[in-house]
């Protein structure tokens, strides 16, 4: 995820120079929206510490604006989100059990759960001042469904002869389907989102908790 968020910066990068040596960019009729955030759970298992930081997320997203009037405007989307949930503990989930089990190993630094969804979001947007294009100060409400695309753990540790990576791809109990609402408020160009998933994480509860998804963040648009 860390590579993706480098290379979306050089692209923006390059975009911003290549606008000021008098390059404009296509007349494609929508937008890239990127969401950049953190996740959290409503509530966690006993013996998972989740690690703040480590549980990203990562949005980009096709959006298209249809104007209402001058104060309102409909945005439908399509994009990947690109999910993970860190762990400070031993603690990793196995796909074949589907359920997460102790390894009981030492030295861990790396320890996450990562998953895709195709997501089809929507906003309903209202600019107070008014707006022309979509510019200046707006608030918006809106929902998303996601099909989930795919899932990986990945457990780095300290072997004592050097680091070993046990890196598993499958499904490890997740919801096929996960769906929600979003808030957002800023400017077009950048913005703050919240979006609250209120579909379950897994299929089935682990250790009678089944937590639904949160997370919190900053949009860029425009690319």
């Amino acid at each position: 995820m860390k590579y993706l968020i480098g290379l979306l910066l050089i692209f923006s990068f390059l975009f911003s120079q290549a606008q000021e040596e008098g390059f404009n960019r296509p007349d494609i009729p929508g937008e890239l929206m990127v969401d950049i955030g953190f996740n959290s759970w409503s509530e966690t298992p006993d013996t998972l510490d989740r690690k703040g930081w480590a549980s990203k997320s990562i949005g980009i997203y096709y959006s298209k604006r249809y104007e209402i009037s001058n104060k309102f405007s409909f945005l439908p989307g399509v994009g990947l989100g690109l999910e993970k949930m860190g762990f400070n503990n031993s603690v990793s989930f196995l796909d074949s059990a589907e359920y997460f089990t102790n390894q009981s190993l030492n030295g861990i630094t790396k320890n996450k759960l990562a998953f895709t969804y195709l997501d089809i979001p929507v906003e309903l947007r209202f600019h107070p001042t008014g707006t022309t294009d979509g510019e200046g100060l707006f608030f918006s409400v809106g929902g998303m469904i996601g099909l989930r695309m795919g899932a990986h753990t990945k457990l780095k540790f300290d072997e004592g002869n050097g680091n070993k990576v046990i890196k598993e791809s499958g499904k490890f109990n997740l919801e096929n389907f996960r769906y929600g609402y979003q808030i957002r408020f800023g400017f077009r160009g950048i913005h703050l989102f919240y979006k609250n998933y209120l579909s379950n994480a897994f299929k089935e509860p682990i250790q009678g908790v089944n937590p639904n998804m949160k997370t919190i963040g900053i949009n860029l648009t425009g690319f």
